[in-house]
């Protein structure tokens, strides 16, 4: 490569490099999000009670819009948590469970991923399951954007680049889903898991409705 060429490259870099940057510190306006207040209270026989975030929370989160709700059935009872961020700005990081959940006093035991079946997509999510004194929780989590769900925090923000160069928006949502792991049964979190994993199926296509479609 001739001193010419090597110098058109890392011109080519630079101009690359601070386009990724304008895209990042000046993302495009989302307009496809609906508030997450109107989010379906009532999911295949499970029924919502609002749990609103404390404003010291609410701070620390820095989203622009949310829902948290315990859910009830006669099958037991869930938590569901969607963070939802407009934009993605350089340096900026989302509150991963595995950073809030331990910040308040539950210690993750074991994390990988799963499988979710989602109507007519598989996508691959986080499992973590945490306790404090005797509770056990179990935590499904994911990342999700209008063109794919992470589990991985790392892919994630490799993603935010692509998004912003290609479409312009690098609006996401965390999404989260809690049951707690009854210490009295033997396979309690294999109850749990029955209990989150169909729940968490039935809300990754309504959070695309509701935020990105």
């Amino acid at each position: 490569m001739t001193l010419l060429s090597r110098s058109l490259l890392v011109a080519a870099l630079f101009v690359a490099a601070f386009g990724v940057r304008a895209h990042l510190e000046s993302p495009q306006p989302v307009t496809t999000a609906r508030p997450l207040s109107t989010f379906p209270r009532t999911i295949d026989g499970w029924r919502a009670e609002d749990a609103p975030l404390p404003n010291d929370v609410l701070k620390i989160a820095a989203v622009d819009d949310y829902v948290n709700r315990f859910y009830r059935s006669e099958a037991g009872e869930l938590s569901l948590y969607v963070g939802y961020y407009r934009s993605q700005r350089e340096g900026e990081s989302l509150h991963s469970p595995m950073n809030c959940l331990p910040g308040v006093g539950w210690a993750p035991m074991r994390t990988d991923v799963i499988a979710l079946d989602a109507g007519s997509r598989t996508e691959t999510i986080n499992r973590l399951m945490v306790e404090k004194g005797i509770d056990r929780l179990l935590v499904l989590y994911w990342y999700q954007t209008a063109h794919r769900v992470t589990a991985s925090e790392y892919a994630r923000k490799l993603n935010l680049i692509t998004d912003a160069l290609r479409m312009g928006r690098t609006d996401v949502a965390l999404v989260r889903v809690i049951a707690p792991i009854d210490p009295t049964d033997r396979d309690g979190e294999g109850h749990a898991l029955a209990l989150t994993r169909p729940f968490a199926a039935r809300i990754l296509p309504e959070v695309q409705r509701q935020l990105f479609d």
